[in-house]
């Protein structure tokens, strides 16, 4: 049976100065593809850190079909500070299988983590979608309000991108409570945090590959990943196979045997 490709559930749409052709479907594809990546979930650069309704506009318009090389999906990012705003994008676009869920970042200007009680009016809007939210968590602090929020709101799926970032340890620590919550495996370089995490939490569930591209290569998240302790199969579940069932592609059953067709269609 042939191994289905990795799916990168958080990455960028959007050039940088490192990585100017990263404003190209095409090209984030064909970087995806020489990667192993099969399926990649964006949200727009300039949407989390300009314009929300804008950034998410042009990703609209990226997105594809899902008969292209690699499948992009995207991420709606959503300003808890812009509800009205919010409201409309989501009754836009995520009735569409090309968007996944909702993404909530920290603040452009401050830096500051988003808080719970400011994002509890976004995610109550969002809930009826039945789709995750993905909320960046590079600190130990943006974890404890990813955790707030997961366990306010125990119905909806969650998960932390960026695994506390060089925070990692306490970061896992404080994440393993609720089952609602998902933790994705960008962030810090560092194959250790693969392991203690596995230990932590008693296994890889709720461990998820993402690169963060483009600021970092989809390749060094892959490197630390295969340097880990993980056996295949545990590597396997997190390349892909959990995200297959989080995102609703295939049953746990089917993980070896996923149908990619769009969510929904």
């Amino acid at each position: 049976m042939s191994t289905p490709s990795f799916i990168d559930v958080h990455c960028g749409f959007g050039g940088t100065v490192a990585a100017r052709h990263w404003d190209s479907p095409d090209a984030i594809r064909e970087a995806m593809q020489q990667r192993g990546i099969g399926m990649a979930f964006a949200s727009s650069l300039s949407a989390r850190i300009y314009d929300p309704i804008e950034g998410n506009d042009e990703l609209a318009a990226m997105v594809g079909t899902g008969d292209e090389i690699v499948d992009l999906r995207g991420w709606l990012v959503v300003h808890p500070s812009r509800a009205e705003d919010g409201h409309v994008q989501m009754r836009k676009y995520l009735l569409s299988p090309r968007f996944v869920g909702v993404a909530l970042y920290p603040d452009p200007l401050t830096g500051l983590p988003i808080l719970a009680r400011n994002a509890a009016e976004a995610v109550t809007s969002f809930r009826r979608y039945s789709k995750p939210v993905l909320v960046h968590a590079p600190t130990a602090a943006a974890m404890y309000e990813v955790v707030r929020l997961s366990q306010d709101f125990n119905g909806v799926k969650f998960i932390a991108s960026g695994m506390g970032g060089e925070e990692w340890r306490e970061a896992i620590q404080m994440s393993t409570k609720p089952l609602n919550l998902y933790l994705d495996i960008s962030g810090s370089l560092c194959p250790d945090k693969i392991d203690y995490a596995l230990s932590e939490m008693g296994g890889v569930r709720k461990l998820l590959f993402a690169s963060g591209a483009p600021m970092t290569d989809p390749a060094a998240v892959l490197a630390m990943l295969f340097e880990s302790q993980l056996p295949e199969e545990d590597r396997a579940k997190v390349l892909y196979g959990n995200a297959l069932r989080l995102f609703g592609f295939a049953t746990q059953d089917d993980e070896e045997t996923p149908d990619l067709a769009p969510m929904g269609g």
